[in-house]
């Protein structure tokens, strides 16, 4: 096992995520903790569920030596790593999820000492080339923009040679397939952003392309389904799957598969008027992994790359 990353927690100014967002999973903990579970109707209760099956497929076909997991909630996918015999340890700065994750590996015969409490910015703490693999599964979505480049940079400058990087990015290109105001922030904010966009924002375009959709004004900015409505006014950072390879390759990271998951076979606002919305996600999920609809059809996206 590695040396030990610092046991006391840094102050929110250098944590990488907001104050906001660390009391909402605190407030939420045992609800996070629980998400790889499945249902009554034996379907996963959270689509985390899914991006864990991508993890675990991940570690089976890259085999890391170590795995440094950052932000790893209740611990699960530590264990996951250290019943594949890597030498995992993670990092978690929300206290209530730490404690569960400790519990977790201890009840499963492990040392509790792999989980600590420490957050992202224990990065820059880490010696250049030290680690064989790096996974941020359910964190850089709540990292404020303002922060990428030094997080992103600071993950290449930790890895090894050779070694890996995972992490999951909400999916930009998702807004395209809702007709709601996500459409029309992703045609202000993106399709419409470049110079020669200019004169369709200032000449109204966006109120004529709202007279095209029954719903521009639903569900609202930065929504989220979570049941606290708090967690909705956080604005949460999007990506491009078309052009992440280009954005890591900045830091010296080599993509080498985007795999996608929480799949929605048609327009969320449509849930409710098709049968068996979840059971079609569910095949969706296990079978478009790597299909060219979840580009659209999926709104978060794991990449897999490697240091060069």
């Amino acid at each position: 096992m590695k040396k030990k990353l610092g046991t006391k927690v840094r102050t929110n100014k250098d944590t990488g995520t907001s104050l906001k967002t660390i009391q909402y999973y605190e407030k939420n903990w045992e609800k996070i903790a629980h998400c790889y579970e499945l249902g009554k109707d034996m379907l996963p209760v959270d689509p985390a569920w899914y991006r864990r099956k991508i993890y675990q497929e991940f570690l089976e076909r890259t085999c890391p030596k170590s795995v440094l997991d950052v932000g790893c909630g209740g611990g699960w996918t530590v264990l996951d790593a250290l019943k594949r015999r890597v030498d995992a340890r993670g990092i978690e700065p929300v206290a209530s999820l730490q404690q569960f994750g400790k519990r977790l590996l201890k009840q499963n015969g492990l040392k509790s000492c792999r989980i600590q409490q420490d957050n992202l910015a224990s990065l820059a703490w880490l010696s250049p080339g030290s680690e064989d693999c790096v996974a941020l599964l359910s964190v850089l979505p709540h990292v404020p923009s303002n922060r990428w480049d030094e997080i992103h940079s600071n993950i290449a400058r930790v890895l090894k040679p050779g070694g890996h990087y995972v992490a999951a990015y909400r999916n930009e290109l998702f807004d395209l397939f809702t007709f709601n105001s996500f459409t029309m922030e992703f045609y202000d904010k993106s399709l419409w952003g470049s110079q020669p966009g200019n004169d369709l924002r200032r000449n109204d375009g966006l109120s004529m392309l709202k007279s095209l959709i029954t719903n521009p004004d639903i569900p609202g900015k930065y929504f989220t389904a979570a049941q606290d409505k708090t967690f909705g006014r956080l604005e949460r950072v999007k990506s491009n799957p078309l052009t992440i390879k280009k954005y890591l390759q900045k830091y010296g990271l080599k993509v080498c598969r985007v795999r996608f998951y929480h799949f929605h076979c048609a327009p969320p606002l449509l849930a409710k008027r098709i049968k068996d919305f979840r059971g079609i996600n569910h095949q969706m999920e296990l079978e478009l992994v790597d299909d060219w609809r979840g580009h659209f059809m999926a709104a978060m996206f794991v990449v897999e790359s490697t240091r060069l």
